[in-house]
């Protein structure tokens, strides 16, 4: 069997490493090959990569260096048969190593997430020169890194990526969820519940996401309780962003309505049971979350030229509010708050297009066609396999 690695830079419960993770299993699947990972380091999910492939945790650090190269040969030639078919990087992260697979000859296809505003031209060039086909999750991304340094003409390949559990919001119902989110913290039945979700930092906006609730607050005129939730963790410790946030938090007397409650292994209730999805990231190319919220039926509410978010909730699936803008935002979440009928029609819209547009499956289809043209072997099972599959 052909052998396929998967690439990862880390194996964290964020949101790249859950899309390479998703899209080995679907190889894993629906395809005759022999599947390997290396991850440039660890993290919770490493053992999930294990259940699908043969893994290398290299465990060093993210640059060109002798040991990396060491390393991705000791991997990649253990076996002393023939080279892997194929290699699918994922991340920015992740240039390091493809730099030292390339250099074996083996194809690339390269999966960029990022915006450019953490990387080099040289970065992109070398991405560029390594790879066979470059995906980029959404047109704003792809355009992005175009005007950073111009990509080869034929090189690149517009894929969103699709919601990764298509059973996700179906395993509670809302009325549960919500009254799980309210009994542990301890809120009234009435309250209008914000959710912002990721990583603890700057990034992410958990400055915006408490700025936003401030001037919410202020305006006194939602005529119920409002409170916002955070789901994720990051650093806490003195001058870190959460550290300041909290500072502004208890100097604005709004300490006791957001919520930072750290990480959930299973997030599913918080969506299920918030009110409206805040999407208060500067710079977030097309993140996981937004899928999630649609799934769950959330009003979103997004910053313009922040990333990807706001073509996922085009046709009415959510409001986009200029960048920044806490006064925007806030009338925004007011209006969810005492226009239930429009909330309703969010709800409903954004669910339709999560499930009719953003399909994981689909996504892994053309990613195996993409393999396949690229390595120009044919890696998908027998026919009479996939009929046995689809049948049971």
């Amino acid at each position: 069997r052909p052998r396929v690695l998967f690439v990862s830079h880390e194996a964290t419960r964020t949101g790249a490493p859950m899309i390479i993770l998703n899209i080995l299993k679907h190889f894993q699947k629906n395809c005759d090959i022999r599947c390997e990972t290396i991850l440039h380091s660890g993290g919770h999910l490493a053992t999930e990569f294990q259940k699908y492939s043969e893994v290398d945790c290299l465990n060093v650090p993210r640059k060109t260096c002798d040991e990396v190269k060491r390393k991705v040969q000791k991997f990649v030639h253990r076996n002393k048969g023939p080279l892997p078919s194929l290699a699918i990087c994922n991340s920015m992260e992740s240039r390091f190593i493809a730099e030292e697979i390339a250099a074996m000859g083996i194809p690339i296809i390269f999966l960029v997430h990022e915006l450019p505003s953490s990387y080099s031209e040289e970065d992109y060039q070398n991405v560029y020169s390594y790879s066979n086909k470059v995906i980029f999750p959404v047109h704003a991304v792809r355009e992005a890194a175009e005007a950073k340094s111009p990509i080869p003409t034929g090189k690149s390949v517009v894929l969103p990526q699709g919601l990764l559990n298509p059973d996700f919001a179906t395993k509670i119902s809302r009325r549960d969820a919500r009254r799980k989110i309210l009994a542990e913290l301890n809120l009234p039945e009435d309250t209008f519940l914000v959710l912002g979700c990721g990583t603890l930092d700057l990034r992410k906006g958990i400055d915006h996401f408490v700025n936003v609730a401030r001037h919410l607050l202020a305006d006194g005129r939602c005529g119920r309780p409002v409170h916002f939730v955070w789901v994720g963790e990051g650093h806490r410790w003195t001058h870190s962003p959460y550290h300041y946030v909290q500072i502004d938090l208890e100097k604005s007397g709004c300490f006791h309505n957001v919520h930072f409650i750290g990480e959930r292994p299973d997030v599913e209730p918080y969506f299920v049971g918030a009110d409206s999805f805040l999407m208060s990231s500067r710079v977030d190319p097309f993140p996981c979350v937004i899928h999630e919220a649609m799934a769950a039926g959330l009003p979103i509410i997004a910053f313009d030229s922040s990333g990807g978010a706001v073509e996922a909730i085009a046709g009415g699936a959510g409001i986009a509010v200029p960048y920044a803008d806490y006064q925007e935002a806030s009338n925004a979440l007011r209006m969810l708050a005492t226009q239930p009928e429009l909330a309703s029609g969010m709800r409903t819209r954004s669910q339709e297009r999560v499930h009719s547009r953003y399909r994981f499956d689909d996504y892994g289809d053309k990613i195996v066609d993409l393999a396949e043209s690229t390595c120009g072997r044919h890696l998908r099972k027998a026919i009479e396999d996939e009929f046995q599959r689809r049948a049971a």
